[in-house]
């Protein structure tokens, strides 16, 4: 079903991919999302388009919550998270506005260290 759901440029939103004929846009966090419980599945072009879509939208992206979550997925998948890692770093924890954010960015950070809770080992 998540396959199936996938946005045509690559990456996942909330819903469905294309809503009456329109491609709608993908989201960093449900794209996180979905390649974490995706990891492990077999090669599939989805997966690997919405990888380098999320390694492209992370790199422009501001929000503290999409930079935890595109860690945790591309760190999950090997790909490279030095800078994601070093943004995140640099935050004022006392700046995050809410609690959610800040857990995930601990978590985030975290896995760096201590392993992805999220990575499946085959």
């Amino acid at each position: 079903m998540l396959l199936d759901r996938a946005c045509p440029t690559g990456g996942w939103n909330a819903g469905n991919g294309v809503v009456y004929g329109v491609p709608i846009a993908a989201h960093l966090d449900a794209t996180a999302a979905a390649l974490l419980a995706l990891h492990g599945e077999k090669a599939d072009p989805i997966i690997s388009s919405s990888l380098h879509w999320l390694e492209r939208s992370a790199a422009t992206c501001r929000a503290p919550w999409s930079w935890a979550w595109s860690l945790l997925a591309l760190e999950a998948y090997d790909r490279p998270v030095e800078d994601l890692a070093d943004r995140l770093s640099d935050l004022d924890p006392d700046l995050i506005g809410d609690t959610a954010t800040l857990a995930a960015v601990i978590v985030a950070l975290d896995c760096l260290v201590q392993g992805n809770a999220f990575k499946v080992l085959a």
